[in-house]
């Protein structure tokens, strides 16, 4: 959850979206997703939808071809959604954006500030 201000993009809340595993793959539920834009537009919840975060264990940082799909799948909720991927087996992340006339690219971490 976020908002864009002073043509910044801030995160500043996180919501649990459960899923659907396997041992290779992880799937937003989409009523899940479908409850909380209701949930923020009764008012339940402040902010918009950002973006999406999730990890790969082991793998290392990258989009895979169905993460892609999930990426351009936000964009229905803000023009400046992100994913994040952790990788925790080696304590890092990054963040990719769509850029019109580029496609999906990853971040530069000097435009990440954690605070």
């Amino acid at each position: 959850m976020g908002a864009l201000e002073d043509e910044s993009l801030w995160v500043n809340d996180i919501i649990a979206g459960g899923n659907e595993t396997n041992e290779v793959s992880c799937v937003f539920p989409a009523q899940r997703l479908a409850q909380v834009a209701n949930d923020i537009v009764e008012g339940k919840i402040e902010g918009r939808i950002v973006g999406w975060y999730h990890s790969h264990p082991g793998h290392g940082l990258f989009l895979s071809q169905t993460d892609l799909q999930t990426h351009m799948g936000f964009y229905q909720f803000s023009p400046y959604a992100l994913s994040l991927v952790a990788e925790p087996s080696s304590g890092e992340f990054g963040i990719w954006i769509y850029e019109n006339g580029v496609g999906v690219l990853q971040l530069p971490i000097s435009y990440i500030h954690i605070i």
